[in-house]
């Protein structure tokens, strides 16, 4: 549902903040008051047209905002887009700044979004009818959409099984169009994967084979000069030199000179075992030291042997991956790969086996979906039809045609080669005619705004329980329309609004009359600027709103008519 919406700078709109509530919400005010830019701004806000000249003359951006309570079907696509609301927070906030220059900048929640993130997350959030809009109903795209809602469960439940056959098709035939490649290529593929196993296993290599060897050489590269040192490091702790005492017989003198002391001061008895443990130390690290130097031993030989290795083992980095590691699951993959090669023949007759199930199946269901869907379309056309009659438009027709897609590729139903997809077989349009005499045609060629919106307004009363889009928008509906029209008109509209927020943009009091909340446009200007407002109207000032729209000006006929038309409204709604 549309909580708020607020306009700054749009059109002639200065700074307007309006809220809404559930149930049939309605703008009136004079003719060209602007009460459609409040239409234009909901539009461009969830991802519809908007270009510079929309911001108000003299200033260099205009800003939309509204704050939504979303139902759950939305919240998948947030999550999917990562706009979901911050934990604990239930509104979805979504706003869009239009600079003078025609740029946009979006935001969903307050995450940076492109102005198609917003038209995604519009068209499940507002479904806009009117003099320029005509949302879901003139894509042609999504009228099969529409129909299946309007099928139920039964239909959802067919649907579903067709796409999860037609998803199973696909993936089939992708697999077996790899596993026909050409038997040359196929036959190059193999001796190349062999070659490739072959030289990774000749060289027997081992996990950290490379970093071990890089050590090894390291050691025997610079084998003299760790001879060195280690020989004048062991020296030094163990034999001295010349005059001087080994590091170990000084700190053995240390030792013996403390533990004569500490009959006089038991405070050193820690010091002569600290000193114990670190000679101790340097006995070990000089027996280690000595055993060091045993086994090294410069071996040309062997330096040259190892330096062979590695660069065997860079040549397969070169070609297989950057660790010895990476070399090795090369290898498997490659196996892998081989043994699917090798066995692509009776892999490719399984293949072709199960696809045959599978399109049989699929033709099955798909026919069975067609069935359903062409009942639910007669059914659905007829009520429709009765819809359409009560608003006013007593010639006009509605129809579901479908239409089917030769393919080669396609499926085999009924003697034919047909294209599927996920909805299955069927391609659906609604089609229209307002008068005798005119052929039927597409909605989106319905030229009038106050047809589509009343045409709108049939269908989603028939669907009322089968569309999850929360909030419907008409403006026009009450297009060359009175009298007893606008009385049924208004009572589509109260029963759509039973289920949904609806809001509508209306020149007739009897549509005003049904309102849950009344909102009021008005234009005015202090001979410099013109701007458009926007109030919430109530008691007296509702009575004067509706008298204006019943007789141009508020007289005291029109007066008692207009409250005689909100008591109406009032017994209606405590009857209901």
């Amino acid at each position: 549902m549309l909580q708020l919406l607020r306009i700054r700078d749009f059109a002639l709109a200065g700074d307007i903040e309006i809220e809404f509530g559930p149930g049939l919400n309605v703008l009136t005010g004079e003719t060209g008051a602007g009460k459609s830019i409040i239409v234009d701004a909901v539009a461009a806000l969830l991802g519809g047209r908007a270009r510079g000249g929309d911001v108000k003359e003299g200033e260099d951006r205009a800003l939309l905002e509204a704050v939504f309570v979303p139902g759950p079907h939305v919240q998948p696509l947030l999550e999917e887009l990562g706009l979901e609301p911050d934990e604990g927070e239930d509104a979805l906030i979504v706003a869009r700044e239009i600079a003078s220059t025609g740029r946009s900048r979006c935001r969903v929640n307050g995450r940076l979004a492109t102005v198609q993130n917003l038209a995604q997350i519009g068209r499940l959030l507002v479904d806009i009818h009117g003099q320029h809009d005509s949302e879901s109903l003139a894509q042609a795209a999504r009228h099969i959409d529409l129909l299946d809602a309007l099928g139920g469960e039964p239909l959802e439940a067919l649907r579903r099984e067709v796409s999860r056959l037609a998803a199973e098709r696909s993936r089939l035939r992708s697999e077996i169009a790899r596993l026909k490649e050409g038997e040359r290529e196929r036959a190059r593929r193999e001796d190349l994967l062999r070659y490739q196993i072959e030289e990774i296993r000749a060289a027997r290599l081992t996990p950290g084979e490379d970093q071990e060897l890089e050590a090894e050489r390291a050691r025997l590269a610079h084998a003299e000069r760790l001879a060195q040192g280690v020989a004048e490091a062991y020296a030094a702790l163990y034999e001295g030199g010349g005059v001087s005492a080994s590091a170990v017989d000084l700190a053995g003198g240390a030792l013996q000179r403390l533990e004569g002391l500490t009959a006089y001061d038991e405070e050193l008895a820690g010091l002569v075992r600290g000193l114990e443990q670190a000679l101790i130390a340097m006995q070990e690290a000089a027996r280690d030291l000595r055993r060091y130097q045993e086994r090294l031993v410069a071996d040309p030989e062997r330096l040259s042997q190892v330096e062979a290795r590695l660069e065997q083992i860079a040549r397969l980095k070169a070609k297989y991956g950057s660790t010895v590691e990476e070399i090795l699951a090369f290898a498997e993959e490659a196996q892998r790969e081989l043994d699917a090669v090798v066995n692509s023949s009776a892999s490719l007759a399984q293949l072709e086996k199960e696809l045959a199930g599978i399109e049989q199946e699929l033709a099955e269901k798909a026919l069975e979906l067609s069935a359903a869907r062409r009942e639910v379309a007669r059914e659905a056309a007829a009520e429709i039809g009765r819809r359409l009659a009560l608003l006013n438009m007593p010639h006009a027709r509605f129809e579901v045609a479908f239409s089917v897609e030769e393919d080669p590729e396609g499926i085999e139903c009924g003697g034919r080669r047909l294209a599927v997809s996920r909805k299955g077989i069927d391609r659906v349009e609604f089609l229209f005619s307002a008068n005798p005499g005119e052929s039927l045609k597409p909605l989106a060629r319905i030229a009038s705004g106050g047809e589509m919106s009343r045409v709108a307004l049939a269908i989603k009363t028939v669907m009322a329980g089968a569309d999850p889009v929360p909030t419907l928008v008409f403006d026009e509906v009450d297009a060359g329309i009175g009298g007893e029209t606008a009385e049924r008109v208004a009572d589509a509209l109260v029963q759509l609004a039973a289920s949904r927020q609806v809001l509508v943009v209306t020149h007739l009091a009897q549509i005003a009359a049904r309102a849950d909340r009344h909102l009021n446009v008005v234009k005015s200007s202090d001979g410099l600027r013109t701007t458009v407002s926007v109030r919430p109207l109530d008691g007296e000032e509702r009575v004067w709103e509706i008298a204006r729209m019943l007789d141009g000006q508020a007289t005291a006929t029109s007066f008692d008519h207009a409250r005689a038309l909100l008591d109406m409204a009032r017994r209606a709604k405590t009857a209901s």
